[in-house]
């Protein structure tokens, strides 16, 4: 009876082990997908980057990390006695007043939510730059990671922007072509 006891648990032991291992499989499988899928957005994101107007954020972003390292610099001359805080204060407003007026510059996804989308972006600014003042933490590269977000809502922005567009323009063809079949007909007979 014993043996048949140690048996059955060995079996459900070795039941569980193989539905563990499977249900394992199929999170690694579902979690390489949902990284294919995020890095196939980002990458999507490229595509609305405007020359004319992006190269801005490059300079804020040059900007940002150079205040970080020269933050790390500032920390180094306050530890040895230095008048680095005031440094430190005087460097943070200037970039984030840089980083500020790229913002303004750029504008956003276009004439829709503008005011809405620049607030975001200054907020989120205005907030890392108040932690930025914080002594001990502004050694973090806030300013350079708070760049990189701002050009990712910015390129989120505009892709959203072309995909409204983009839906209300086949909605105007569909309400066109509902109201004119022939309208659609010629237009199709034109194209081809």
């Amino acid at each position: 009876m014993k043996n048949k006891k140690n048996m059955s648990d060995e079996q459900r032991h070795s039941n569980n082990l193989k539905s563990a291992q499977a249900g394992s499989f199929k999170n690694s499988a579902s979690k390489v997908r949902n990284n294919l899928k995020a890095a196939t957005n980002a990458i999507s994101l490229m595509t609305y980057i405007d020359p004319f107007m992006d190269w801005l954020f490059a300079i804020a972003l040059i900007f940002a990390i150079i205040k970080d390292i020269l933050d790390l610099v500032n920390t180094a001359l306050i530890a040895a006695g230095g008048i680095g805080a005031v440094l430190i204060f005087i460097l943070t407003t200037i970039c984030s007043l840089v980083i500020g007026f790229v913002i303004l510059l750029t504008g956003s996804s276009g004439k829709t939510k503008l005011a809405k989308t620049i607030a975001k972006k200054v907020a989120l600014l205005v907030g890392a730059t108040l932690v930025e003042y914080i002594p001990g933490i502004d050694i973090l590269p806030i300013e350079s990671l708070v760049v990189i977000i701002i050009v990712w809502m910015t390129l989120t922005e505009r892709k959203e922007a072309a995909e409204e567009e983009k839906a209300k323009a086949t909605a105007d063809r569909q309400k066109k072509s509902a109201q004119n079949p022939q309208f659609t007909t010629r237009t199709e007979q034109q194209v081809a």
